[in-house]
């Protein structure tokens, strides 16, 4: 998980991370960071199935649902900066180091609304984190029965 603390909503990796590694999930490790970088491929080796988590600059729609799930493949992504990347880009550099496939990965994006330094969670982002968890903790179970059940039970609501 990534984001920054500090900045309203971009807190939600981070809390998403501290509150997974509360759960103690047999199996599970957690990392967290500010932003990606080319390091965090080498975090890759040896992993069944990796769950990037970051807050969502995309606006949380009323009948959206609280966060979004998505399958990623590694690409070459163009970059302003070798410092930032993005989760599909550390699995092109996972691939390329490591002359082998990632593991298999998502990304689970949270919307955000309030992203200003120093402004806590937004109401509406800490909900989302919340039904998010609730999903993980199931996923990270390997009950994706149980998990799907948890994202048709609450819409987005800002």
């Amino acid at each position: 998980a990534w984001g920054n603390p500090s900045r309203g909503d971009d807190a939600l990796g981070p809390l998403f991370a501290e509150a997974v590694e509360a759960m103690q999930l047999p199996g599970v490790e957690v990392l967290t960071d500010f932003q990606l970088q080319v390091e965090h491929a080498l975090d890759l080796l040896g992993r069944e199935r990796v769950l990037f988590v970051d807050a969502s600059v995309q606006p949380c729609l009323e009948d959206a649902q609280p966060f979004q799930l998505s399958l990623l493949v590694p690409q070459h992504l163009p970059s302003h900066t070798t410092h930032a990347l993005r989760p599909e880009a550390v699995l092109q550099v996972f691939a390329e180091v490591q002359r082998q496939p990632p593991p298999p990965a998502w990304l689970l994006s949270i919307p955000g609304e309030a992203w200003g330094l120093g402004e806590p969670v937004s109401p509406g982002a800490r909900q989302r984190l919340d039904v998010a968890l609730r999903w993980a903790s199931h996923w990270l179970a390997g009950s994706t029965r149980a998990a799907q059940d948890v994202t048709q039970e609450a819409a987005c609501r800002p």
